[in-house]
């Protein structure tokens, strides 16, 4: 399967459009934001109606306001990516933690998130959040493609010389001839979707010199597996 990459001669031209974004779009998309919250308690003084129209247009202008600056937000990760702070992260607290996070959107929806993490090292050298971030955003692209009734699994896994760490799900799957196009920058087959999680997901991965594969079948589900190598003295 053929993924596209980054060539190292494009990373300056990102980070550049990265800095534009940065400063023509975050700042006034803020100023935006600000502006909106203070034209609803004005609007809450003088219309104390909340079912009034100007209510709902108003909530519609705030959830694209959101939804550009979660883009943006994003972009920004993905263009400049922070630089990790390793250090001993256990694996199983870590996992927990996200399934604790995420749990109330998967009772939301009425699908299943279970956890099987009893085999693997139970400690790497890792960045924990940037790790659980990546996490986050395979669990999310499981629970947006698993109807209600579905599954999401955080399985853990591993050796002394290697952690594996899968999210399965019971979702519609991916198309043979789509699934090579999954790591592609802006790509996605969800409305709403960045086409950023992935990327982002891997480029975390293999900067902890592991590997992210993604795996799937019409019907089925898919599956998404991080391989980590376990640093020796941890």
């Amino acid at each position: 399967m053929t993924t596209s990459r980054d060539e190292p001669g494009d990373r300056p031209l990102i980070e550049t459009i990265a800095a534009g974004i940065a400063h023509e779009v975050r700042n006034p998309l803020n100023a935006l934001q600000i502006n909106v919250r203070i034209l609803e308690q004005e609007l809450a003084t003088r219309i104390p109606d909340p079912t009034e129209h100007v209510y709902s247009v108003l909530a519609k202008i705030t959830n694209e306001l959101t939804s550009l600056d979660n883009f943006v937000a994003e972009f920004l990760r993905y263009a400049r990516p922070p630089r990790l702070k390793l250090e001993p992260v256990n694996v199983r607290p870590l996992v927990h933690d996200l399934a604790t996070f995420i749990a109330p959107e998967c009772a939301k929806k009425g699908v299943t998130l279970a956890l099987s993490l009893d085999t693997g090292p139970l400690v790497v050298l890792a960045d924990n959040f940037q790790l659980k971030h990546a996490l986050l955003n395979l669990v999310l692209n499981s629970l947006q493609a698993t109807a209600p009734g579905g599954t999401v699994t955080l399985a853990s896994g591993g050796d002394s010389k290697q952690l594996t760490i899968d999210v399965q799900d019971t979702g519609e799957g991916i198309p043979e001839d789509v699934l090579g196009r999954v790591y592609d920058v802006f790509f996605t087959m969800r409305e709403g979707g960045t086409g950023l999680g992935l990327p982002i997901a891997r480029r975390i991965v293999e900067e902890h010199g592991g590997t992210l594969s993604i795996t799937s079948q019409v019907g089925v589900g898919t599956t998404a597996c991080i391989r980590m190598p376990v640093r020796p003295g941890v």
